[in-house]
């Protein structure tokens, strides 16, 4: 099932005896453990009754869930990590069970929990769909899996966090903030709490709290960097450059982003000169915030600069990787000629 199945089963109260919780998306993922936490422990008895195990032996497991909870209905016991659910399973030299047997006695035991027990494995990313157990699992329609959002629907989101907190935010400044922070719910909800805080008597989030308290992803910080060289600011695209660099990101990783912002631009440009902002977001596959600020820097500059620019991203990237050139020093050298370039063509215009 996925999250809104499991969401729909636990509004109506009805909890299964066991279930295995898996997907790339961590902070739902968490999220719900917490929610089904909190719909099946008394207030005050989770200490009590509730059991947290990684990679347990299958005895251990099997004991812990047998025990009765206390002054509650169901105990929750909670499995993170199970090799039996992941890859090779693997046990220290001596041990009396085979693996094999250890988990065949796991998949045995899901289908007959007792009723005083509610039995979750939880995984980190996705589960491996050949282990028996998972099978077993997924037979018994208790695997729930948690994909990552698509942008709506994170947009929908950051709007429903911030409305819990007594703030709002337009479509278009949370299309900024997940450009600037990233799509990681985990760090996108500390970026809610910030803003929220920062905005204080205010009930609007703006473009600007956001440029101003959002931590940017590095692939922003490319972005800005891209923008600061072909506007020819070399002090603001040295200095986001150098920051980089210094916060420990590999050259060529930077390179690529760069490259990948000059073949954005060209692209851009080859639309034509009225091309629209949302055919260039469908085109480009961009939100459309984006896509304007890719209109605007192309159109100050000539077809044949940016396509330049994104054969010197190239050129550079082939060189360092063939041996010709050495890593060190290759963005900078790179940054330094588009700058030259752009200065150039905007002294000639």
């Amino acid at each position: 099932m996925d999250m809104r199945a499991f969401y729909a089963q636990l509004k109506q109260l009805t909890i299964q005896p066991c279930y295995l919780l898996e997907g790339e998306e961590e902070y739902t993922k968490l999220k719900a453990l917490d929610d089904l936490r909190s719909a099946l422990l008394p207030e005050g008895m989770a200490i009590m009754n509730e059991t947290v195990l990684t990679d347990p032996a299958a005895d251990v497991l099997i004991a812990t869930a047998e025990t009765l909870p206390m002054m509650a209905d169901r105990r929750l016991v909670i499995v993170r990590d199970s090799a039996h659910l992941q890859g090779r399973v693997e046990r220290e030299e001596g041990e009396s069970a085979a693996p094999s047997a250890d988990g065949d006695r796991l998949v045995s035991y899901v289908q007959r929990l007792p009723d005083t027990t509610c039995l979750v494995f939880v995984t980190r990313g996705r589960a491996n769909g050949t282990r028996k157990l998972y099978k077993q699992l997924n037979k018994q329609g208790a695997v729930v899996t948690f994909s990552r959002l698509s942008r709506p629907e994170l947009i929908r989101w950051v709007a429903r966090d911030l409305q819990a907190l007594g703030k709002r935010i337009t479509g278009d400044a949370a299309e900024e903030l997940l450009f600037t922070a990233g799509e990681d719910m985990n760090l996108l909800r500390q970026e809610i709490e910030k803003l929220a805080a920062f905005a204080g008597d205010r009930d609007a989030i703006t473009v600007h709290d956001i440029h101003a308290i959002a931590t940017s992803t590095t692939e922003y910080k490319v972005f800005d960097l891209a923008d600061a060289v072909m506007t020819g600011n070399a002090e603001k695209a040295v200095t986001l450059m150098n920051g980089m660099i210094r916060d420990g990101e590999a050259r060529l990783f930077l390179l690529a982003l760069l490259q990948g912002q000059c073949r954005q631009l060209f692209l851009c440009k080859l639309l034509g000169p009225n091309a629209r902002d949302a055919a260039v977001a469908s085109a480009l596959a961009v939100p459309p915030f984006v896509a304007r600020k890719l209109l605007a820097t192309s159109r100050r500059h000539m077809l044949s600069a940016l396509i330049w620019s994104y054969e010197q991203c190239v050129d550079t990237e082939y060189r360092v990787k063939s041996g010709a050139q050495n890593e060190d020093g290759c963005l900078e050298m790179l940054v330094y000629q588009l700058l030259a370039r752009f200065e150039q063509e905007a002294r000639d215009a």
